[in-house]
């Protein structure tokens, strides 16, 4: 193995290696531009954090390694046919037939599930302890700061509905935010905590953070891919419904890099 990396997906449960070593397929598709070496890691169970670690050792590995073969046996190029190409192209092909079989038969929501607190274990860190991604929305139990406050709440879970019929393979869920942590401020809705691997990795706090009073669909599947979370088409953040509407909230958005005891409220 080129390297060794671990990565912790709970307190309660044990730690997870990865190494940087790729299968021939694997190289095959980095050779070809088809993944790139970080995919390559993820697809393998790797966070993305963790993949991007595994890189730059690989990177740095690689660079030592090549100057050694060109010092000893100078610079070789290698060359493939297209008889070559053609093969991989159909062995390509072989593989993705066997994701998408692979694919069919994933869990699929398709729907927003409403939760309680007892159900937040369950619901949330073990269901996303495999990879799957849960997007919690913490929603306002009662009128909060104001009937235009109450309103962009309204649209973002209008919003996520949407999402979860779009991305079946991403679980959604409603929860009370007094429900989900008692004294979470109210001025701090529409509030999104983004699970996997058993653990939070990202917190968008704030209409701004989840695409502005202007929100539709396409802005917060934008957001939500340059996470990681979703796969999109879209080739750059889509405009707002109303640029002139304005909701001055304190919006934040916050990585893996914060500490899961920072609410107590939550798991």
């Amino acid at each position: 193995m080129d390297g060794r990396g671990v990565t912790n997906y709970s307190k309660d449960k044990p730690s997870y290696g990865f190494s940087t070593a790729t299968t021939e397929f694997d190289d095959a598709l980095m050779s070809r531009g088809v993944v790139t070496f970080e995919q390559a890691m993820i697809a393998k169970g790797a966070s993305p954090q963790e993949a991007r670690r595994l890189s730059d050792m690989k990177f740095n590995n690689s660079v030592e390694g090549r100057q050694v073969d060109q010092q000893s046996t100078g610079n070789n190029h290698e060359v493939t046919s297209d008889d070559d190409d053609d093969e991989f192209i159909r062995t390509y092909r072989q593989q993705r037939i066997k994701e998408l079989k692979k694919d069919k038969n994933a869990i699929k929501y398709g729907d927003v599930i409403h939760i309680s607190r007892p159900d937040w274990n369950r619901e949330v860190n073990e269901a996303s302890r495999s990879g799957t991604w849960v997007i919690v929305n913490l929603t306002r139990h009662t009128s909060s700061l104001s009937a235009r406050h109450d309103e962009i709440c309204d649209i973002v879970e209008e919003t996520i509905r949407e999402l979860a019929v779009k991305f079946e393979q991403v679980k959604f869920v409603f929860i009370s935010s007094t429900s989900a942590i008692e004294k979470w401020p109210a001025e701090n809705l529409p509030t999104l905590f983004c699970y996997r691997y058993g653990k939070m990795q990202h917190q968008l706090i704030g209409i701004n953070a989840l695409g502005g009073s202007g929100l539709n669909v396409d802005r917060l599947e934008w957001r939500l891919a340059r996470l990681g979370i979703v796969e999109t088409d879209l080739e750059e953040d889509p405009l707002p419904h109303n640029k002139s509407a304005e909701f001055r909230s304190h919006s934040k958005v916050f990585t893996d890099d914060f500490c899961d005891d920072d609410y107590d409220g939550v798991d």
